[in-house]
């Protein structure tokens, strides 16, 4: 696959996942009903409000308390064939969405750089460690080539997703409301609110929308599902 940073190595994917779950700590910056929430539950939340929500990542500011910097969303590049990877050693569980490196690039995102403790001081002293991974003995986080796409206002709507991708061929999103409406009485879809209208619901725009990745843990890859497909 070819795009504006020219030719994909076998190593290299155009693809980038936003895992909606994690080994690990969360900064407590983080609000904790997303520290507390399942990974299922946050890629619910992403798709019903149609935006990401940015936090600063670790290491983005001096250690300390209250210790934070600015706000980003994390993924991880990684070539569909070695997903199982990530998954396989604990690290993420198969929820997120998939979006291409061109996308973030193209908002103001990229790769970030993993340097030595002295190098990653230098990004800190430019109030650039959002950019950088400290990587020494100990902490390392090779496993991943990480990107980060830097979001200052803390959030940014979300207009389309290369994927989602789930755990379960089973689960749905939670249903939001359409603005259409039916007389509860005769199911008939009436022009506006009435004192006998219901709601009507549906899927989320992005679920309806988006192929849907569905991992399997036996075979090591994902079933691809066509938009529309698992409505």
């Amino acid at each position: 696959m070819t795009s504006i940073l020219g030719l994909v190595g076998p190593a290299q994917s155009e693809y980038l996942y936003h895992f909606t779950g994690r080994t690990g700590d969360r900064p407590v910056w983080v609000p904790e009903e997303i520290r507390d929430s399942s990974p299922q539950q946050r890629l619910d939340a992403i798709l019903r409000e149609e935006r990401f929500r940015a936090f600063a990542p670790f290491g983005a500011e001096r250690p300390g308390s209250g210790a934070s910097g600015v706000p980003c969303v994390c993924f991880s590049e990684c070539p569909l064939e070695h997903l199982d990877h990530l998954i396989q050693t604990g690290r993420f569980t198969p929820w997120g969405v998939v979006t291409t490196r061109e996308k973030v690039l193209r908002k103001g995102g990229g790769a970030v750089a993993y340097v030595p403790p002295e190098v990653h001081e230098g990004f800190l002293k430019a109030k650039l460690g959002h950019w950088a991974v400290r990587t020494e003995k100990g902490s390392s986080w090779l496993h991943e080539q990480e990107w980060r796409l830097p979001m200052p206002q803390g959030s940014a709507a979300i207009a389309s997703v290369q994927a989602i991708l789930v755990e379960d061929a089973a689960w749905r999103p939670s249903k939001v409301p359409t603005g259409r409406w039916i007389d509860g009485y005769t199911g008939v879809e009436e022009p506006g609110q009435t004192p006998h209208a219901v709601e009507l619901e549906d899927y989320p725009r992005l679920w309806r929308e988006s192929a849907v990745w569905v991992w399997n843990a036996e075979a090591r890859n994902v079933k691809k599902y066509e938009p529309g497909e698992l409505c």
